[in-house]
């Protein structure tokens, strides 16, 4: 079953709080925010992603990459990693 995207982003925000034992109230924005994401009936904006994974310690594409990667049940890391080096290469980074 194909997961929604932005719950997959949320379900990757709390997977990463919780390894790193960081409570909602540490991650910004609000504690009511954060349960809202987690749960998927927000969407987080990119400003608000990398302040989450600021505080996470991760960088935010991990955070997006996660979300993708369980999203989408055909997807497959190593493809989607070279899929992006390609399409960096593309505009010359």
């Amino acid at each position: 079953m194909r997961l929604e995207f932005k719950r997959a982003i949320g379900n990757s925000i709390k997977s990463y709080r919780l390894k790193r034992d960081i409570p909602q109230e540490s991650l910004g924005p609000s504690q009511p925010y954060i349960s809202n994401l987690e749960a998927g009936r927000g969407n987080a904006s990119i400003d608000k992603i990398e302040q989450m994974a600021d505080v996470l310690g991760v960088h935010p594409m991990s955070i997006i990459f996660a979300g993708y990667l369980t999203s989408n049940e055909d997807a497959n890391k190593d493809q989607l990693f070279e899929r992006i080096r390609i399409e960096l290469a593309e505009i010359g980074v």
